[in-house]
Parts: C-alpha cells; sequence; structure tokens
C-alpha cells in the first residue's frame, strides 16, 4: 500500500493553455481545486508501511530551481548538496514531520564558459549564501488532499530570514531495496512557488521575475 508525503525545502514551470479548452493554472502553480480539498477522505488514515526515521539518500535526490528571465523562459538551476529527514508516522501520515535543507554555496546553473564557476557562486550570493549558506525547510502541518497526495506547509529560512511555504508532494511508491542494506525505501515528488521578494531578494530584478518555482524528487531510506 501507499502512503504520504515529503517535500524539501525548498520546488515550476510556465503558464500553458490547453488546446481548445479554457485557459488553466501554470504547472507547478500555488492554485489548488479547493472542493478536492473539502471533500471527506475517503481513504485508509494508516498505511501499511514502517514507521521511523527515513534519511534522504542524495544520490537519489533532485532539488531544482526555476525564475522565469526577461518574461521568456525559465532559467533553471540545481543544489548539488541537499539533506532532508523525515519521521514517518503510518498510523496518520498527517501527523510526520519533516526537515529539509540545500546548500546556497554549491548552486550549478550549468552556464557554460564560467570561470571558477564564478557566475554559480554570483547566484549564491543573491540567496544570501555569505550570511546564511544553509537553506532550511521545517515543515509545521500536513494536509492529505488524496491517498497518494499532501500539502506540507512549512518555515522555509533564506537570506537570514524565515517565511512558510507550501509543498503539493505527490508519494510515489515505496520498495525493500537490497542494494541500500534491504531497507525500505520511499520515493516523493513535491513543488511550489515562493516571492523571492519576501526573503529580502530583490537583486537582478530588472531581468528577472520574482516567482521562483521549485521542484523536488527524493528517494529517503529507513534508517531506523
Amino acid at each position: 500500500m501507499r502512503a504520504i508525503p515529503f517535500a524539501l525545502a525548498l520546488a515550476l514551470t510556465a503558464c500553458a493553455t490547453t488546446p481548445g479548452g479554457t485557459t488553466t493554472a501554470p504547472p507547478f502553480s500555488t492554485t489548488t481545486d479547493a472542493t478536492a480539498v473539502a471533500r471527506p477522505a475517503n481513504y485508509p488514515i494508516a498505511v501499511d508501511l514502517p514507521a521511523g526515521t527515513y534519511r534522504l539518500d542524495a544520490r537519489h535526490a533532485s532539488v531544482l530551481f526555476r525564475i522565469q528571465h526577461e518574461h521568456m523562459h525559465w532559467f533553471t538551476a540545481r543544489f548539488d548538496t541537499k539533506d532532508a529527514t523525515l519521521v514517518f508516522n503510518p498510523q496518520d501520515p498527517s501527523q510526520s514531520h519533516l526537515t529539509a535543507s540545500v546548500d546556497a554555496t554549491t548552486i550549478n546553473t550549468g552556464v557554460p564558459g564560467q570561470t571558477d564557476r564564478a557566475f554559480d557562486r554570483n547566484v549564491g550570493r543573491v540567496l544570501g549564501s555569505e550570511a546564511q549558506p544553509q537553506i532550511t525547510f521545517t515543515s509545521t502541518a500536513i494536509q492529505r488532499t488524496g491517498q497518494y497526495t499532501a500539502r506540507i506547509t512549512g518555515d522555509l529560512s533564506m537570506n537570514g530570514q524565515a517565511h512558510p511555504v507550501t509543498l503539493e508532494t505527490t508519494f510515489d511508491g515505496g520498495a525493500i531495496d537490497p542494494l541500500r542494506g534491504a531497507n525500505q525505501v520511499l520515493g516523493f515528488s513535491a513543488h511550489g512557488v515562493i516571492d523571492r521578494s519576501q526573503w529580502g531578494i530583490t537583486q537582478w530584478s530588472s531581468v528577472t521575475g520574482n516567482d521562483v518555482q521549485i521542484v523536488i524528487e527524493a528517494e529517503l531510506v529507513k534508517a531506523s
């Protein structure tokens, strides 16, 4: 049986119109279906997965962020160093707790021709890496929105400030992996959008937007 939620810290895409249909919200936007949230749960509360602490397998994880450049394409970069811990409660996954972090000094833009990755370091400085290298997320509430989905709210600390953020999260599956100590592994996808100006990050505003999209793909391995 499947379970519920993970996210991190820290997740994106542009506007889209369905051909022949009505205008829809941008993919990975924070727009949600209020009626879906209001419906009574028709799925089991408990899930058939082991309780305990799960740690991020950084080899099987990615944390991306995207920002629109001059109202055109969405410039995408990643954090090379990330970590997360999920304390999982299978009797009621909404009572689980997540902490996650990325290292703002390890931004990788993939921009060619950099000397000693100077542009990557500049992007990190814009995010406040000199004052606060670690961008952290600590969950404060997990609201199940479906059998395999949840909305995770938490405090995102960046550039010396902390503000609430919501991540839409999907449980992608679980398995016992003999290559990872025959331990239980859980897979999650998450996305969200933040306004960078809320954290006092306003540099390069003449060429980039304020909305930052976050996309997370992660596998967590049972540690205890």
